[in-house]
């Protein structure tokens, strides 16, 4: 662990002052808070706004002091909020004026832009810069997100062996999300020595922190006997507490127990509920279910314009199955 933070540290030290300096509001730079442009004056050369106006995200008022002149939303507030809003193109300004600001949650989001090319050509090395400086901030997401890289080979080579360094160190840091990452590593086996107890070790640690992944998990070993005596009761307790937790799979794979009866008792009303729980939460597999109950009055009456509903829902989230299926029942063809 110590030779990986070395190796971050030189890098940070080696790509920031090249790369990431001129993102970070220096003397002849400033960031466009309308556009997000960097701009050396005194107005955007791009949108011609003045280059410190900001749109308060509260009461949308146009403001150039440091709090809103309408609702007295602080700039920073407002700027937070638009960072997090969820759409990338509303929140680039924002997401790279605070990144020049050195905030780690903002380098994170950064570097996702330059992994995906948005709004700026596509760089994988700054995206990698972003994740080391946050990293080295000791703030545990940006080390979450190396860990993934490394376990997918996304942007670097491929490592398990820097990706479960990174997914610890997030682990020291707090995060519930690398707990349950490492335990994936010792139940797989295919890197480390295959280990169920180590596994339930880091999944209990995450669940107890409410982590559904980890519920999910540990639902997965007591249904499975891994680690643990195998306990169909007790993997029920689990996979309802993950789908309390918010876990769509859980709420899915509980929606196929009680209507299959399989480890628990049948209860169509049950399963029908999680089913839906589980749609709600955008789970595909449950929405296709549903259809096909509808369609062919399983456990239900028959209802061809339910069936088409959740066909309809669950090929707009990507079920090529159930497309073919909404195709199949408006044609008449439910063989």
């Amino acid at each position: 662990m110590k030779r990986l933070l070395a190796m971050l540290g030189v890098a940070c030290l080696l790509i920031f002052p090249a790369g990431l300096a001129e993102e970070n509001g220096s003397a002849d730079h400033w960031i466009c808070l309308e556009c997000g442009s960097k701009t050396g004056g005194d107005f955007c050369g791009v949108c011609g706004k003045p280059a410190g106006a900001w749109i308060c995200s509260a009461c949308k008022a146009e403001n150039l002091g440091s709090s809103c002149h309408s609702c007295g939303m602080t700039r920073e507030a407002s700027l937070d909020t638009q960072a997090a809003s969820g759409d990338l193109l509303a929140a680039w300004p924002a997401v790279r004026y605070l990144a020049g600001q050195s905030r780690p949650d903002a380098l994170v989001a950064l570097a996702h832009y330059y992994e995906l090319g948005l709004l700026m050509p596509k760089d994988s090395a700054m995206a990698l810069s972003c994740l080391h400086l946050a990293a080295g901030m000791d703030y545990a997401p940006a080390w979450v997100q190396l860990g993934r890289m490394y376990d997918e080979g996304e942007l670097v080579t491929r490592d398990y062996y820097q990706s479960m360094e990174c997914y610890q160190k997030a682990a020291d840091l707090g995060s519930v999300e690398a707990l349950w990452y490492l335990g994936t590593f010792y139940e797989d086996g295919s890197t480390v020595r295959r280990n169920y107890e180590k596994a339930l070790e880091y999944y209990r640690q995450a669940a107890e922190k409410g982590d559904a992944d980890s519920l999910m998990s540990i639902a997965y070993c007591y249904a499975n006997g891994r680690g643990v005596e195998r306990d169909p009761d007790l993997a029920l307790e689990y996979y309802e507490k993950a789908a309390e937790a918010g876990s769509a799979l859980a709420c899915d794979y509980l929606g196929y127990l009680y209507l299959s009866g399989e480890n628990a008792v049948k209860d169509v009303e049950k399963g029908l509920s999680w089913y839906r729980k589980a749609a709600e939460l955008g789970n595909s597999r449950s929405m296709a279910a549903l259809g096909y109950m509808y369609q062919y009055g399983i456990d239900v009456d028959p209802d061809p314009a339910e069936a088409a509903h959740w066909y309809e829902q669950a090929a707009l989230a990507g079920r090529e199955d159930a497309l073919e299926a909404l195709s199949s029942l408006e044609s008449g063809k439910t063989e």
